[in-house]
């Protein structure tokens, strides 16, 4: 039964947060696995229905994380499930606002629990927005929470599958990666270039591109590094 055996590891582990982080607060979820490019995880309210043909069948929240992140250190995607049981806090207890913004109740809420908001995912990003990461706050809620599954419970709580390559993964030339989110959810870093021509328009995208300008025939030339500027196009 090697389904059974993974989702029920995942049951447990939401379980496990629910309890010491949210303090039995949070309703039961749908825990799923799932590959949406360049995305850590993300909620979606009330996405199922008990199955029992009735029109007050029970409806449920689920909560995805993509395997491809979960090769990574298990407190990182660990972050990213509480990341998104926040969203779910938010949407039973809270005022989320419009879809996929992050809004300063949820960025309390996310720093009360041991987690730092933050669009870069590093400190000193924006602690609110559309597109957001965060970080494990040093001697936080979470990261204590962390520290004290005992090495039994931490084998009990550990998948029982991981996947064997990243399928949507990339990496750019600088090693982060590209992060876009159109859900409730936890992304990665952005690492997009900025291409400008020398008519004054300006595209963004991978590095690496070779693009010409379709109003003026010239070439779009990229910024030389993520924090230059080419002046001479008018690249920032």
């Amino acid at each position: 039964m090697i389904t059974t055996r993974q989702f029920q590891t995942l049951d447990e582990l939401y379980e496990y947060y629910n309890e010491r982080i949210y303090g039995k607060e949070l309703p039961q979820c749908m825990i799923n696995l799932n590959r949406k490019p360049h995305c850590l995880g993300y909620f979606v309210a009330n996405l199922w229905k008990e199955n029992a043909g009735r029109s007050d069948a029970q409806k449920v929240h689920e909560i995805s994380l993509n395997p491809d992140y979960i090769m990574e250190k298990t407190i990182e995607w660990h972050s990213t499930l509480l990341h998104e049981m926040t969203h779910l806090w938010q949407k039973e207890y809270g005022t989320p606002s419009r879809k996929t913004y992050h809004n300063k109740e949820w960025a309390a809420k996310m720093e009360s629990i041991g987690l730092m908001p933050s669009d870069t995912g590093k400190p000193g990003g924006k602690r609110t927005g559309q597109k957001m990461s965060d970080y494990v706050i040093p001697g936080g809620k979470f990261e204590k929470v962390y520290n004290r599954i005992v090495p039994e419970e931490l084998e009990a709580l550990r998948l029982k599958y991981l996947p064997t390559a990243s399928l949507n993964k990339k990496k750019t030339d600088g090693g982060e990666d590209d992060g876009t989110d159109d859900g409730s959810g936890s992304v990665g870093t952005q690492t997009r270039t900025k291409y400008s021509c020398k008519c004054g328009n300006n595209v963004w995208g991978r590095r690496g591109l070779n693009i010409r300008c379709m109003d003026c025939e010239g070439e779009y030339n990229p910024c030389p590094s993520k924090g230059g500027c080419n002046t001479q196009v008018g690249c920032c």
